[in-house]
């Protein structure tokens, strides 16, 4: 495959003449000859919640996942290709987007001043947090499932289908949610695929959300991770 790219790009040999890209930063493809393509995308993580008095703060969810086979790319055509940012504060993650293709952005994660609050909505939930040494914060939720609950709140809700790579039952997870955050010492787990644990950014590339954040002034908020396009020859 020979191609131009005006962004960030990662070239794989998967052997037996496949390959795939993966494009990490926002650009445009121009190629040199037609082919057929199978593209995954990941849109970007929401932001963790962050608490400005209280102790208590719920994950973002990690991006939503979408996986279109059998695609046709023509030469010489300028295709555009957006990578969502993380949500960052009180944002929810951006929508990534090519070949007409999309996918949404995971939903910020909540703040509370009282006694709890929901994860945030994505591909992965993120983990719920409630008041109260007794209410472990909940954990991100992974391959597509809910966050986990805490207390009397619930975990963010999940897209219910697999969020790895292509859509297939091996390869490499993304979208995680984030953990929720209760105290100094009660943090929850990220889940796998890139979601943040308690007070920490969700990863980069992989939409995954980020954690809850307990920082009373507000001055630290934990961001989700940007979300990527991969493409690879189509394979049946």
């Amino acid at each position: 495959m020979d191609f131009t790219y005006t962004g960030d790009c990662q070239v794989l040999d998967d052997n037996d003449n496949n390959w795939r890209i993966k494009f990490l930063s926002s650009g445009t493809l121009v190629l040199t000859n037609s082919i057929t393509i199978d593209v995954f995308l990941v849109g970007g993580g929401g932001a963790g919640g962050y608490a400005l008095t209280g102790n208590t703060a719920s994950a973002g969810g990690g991006g939503y996942t979408k996986t279109e086979k059998s695609l046709v790319l023509d030469t010489n055509i300028e295709y555009p290709i957006i990578i969502g940012a993380g949500g960052t504060e009180e944002s929810n993650g951006g929508d990534t987007s090519a070949f007409n293709v999309i996918a949404g952005g995971g939903n910020h994660g909540q703040y509370t001043q009282t006694a709890g609050v929901k994860g945030g909505d994505g591909g992965s939930g993120g983990g719920a947090a409630w008041a109260g040494s007794s209410n472990a914060p909940g954990n991100g939720g992974s391959d597509g499932s809910d966050g986990g609950s805490s207390g009397a709140a619930s975990g963010g809700t999940g897209q219910g289908t697999t969020t790895r790579e292509f859509g297939e039952v091996t390869g490499d997870l993304y979208a995680g949610g984030g953990g929720g955050v209760y105290g100094r010492s009660s943090i929850g787990t990220g889940g796998a695929g890139g979601g943040g644990n308690g007070r920490e950014n969700g990863t980069p590339n992989t939409g995954g959300g980020g954690g809850g954040n307990n920082s009373k002034t507000g001055s630290v908020k934990t961001s989700g991770g940007s979300g990527i396009v991969i493409i690879r020859n189509y394979r049946e």
